[in-house]
């Protein structure tokens, strides 16, 4: 019963709790900024440059700003999400 929510956002930053039930998808999109995805529980498949490889909890993976991602719970997820955010990185 758990659901996704935003941790906090700031002007440079914004931490997401994604909560995933097995089987969700999440369509190929892109963040504004650099992105880490930290599996917290559960096991996900994430898919970005054309591989995919699965993250189990404990993971995490960092993405360059812009680069199109997607990505598919395999178990009951939960995923923590950091977006830095561009105009705070550009100072």
């Amino acid at each position: 019963s758990t659901k996704t929510y935003t941790l906090f956002k700031t002007d440079a930053m914004e931490v997401i709790r994604l909560v995933l039930p097995a089987g969700k998808q999440i369509a190929e999109h892109k963040a504004p900024g650099e992105i880490t995805v930290h599996c917290l529980e559960g096991r996900i498949e994430f898919t970005a440059n054309g591989k995919t490889q699965e993250i189990k909890a404990g993971g995490m993976l960092y993405l360059e700003a812009a680069q199109p991602h997607a990505l598919e719970a395999i178990d009951d997820s939960t995923v923590l999400v950091t977006i830095l955010h561009k105009k705070a990185i550009e100072g």
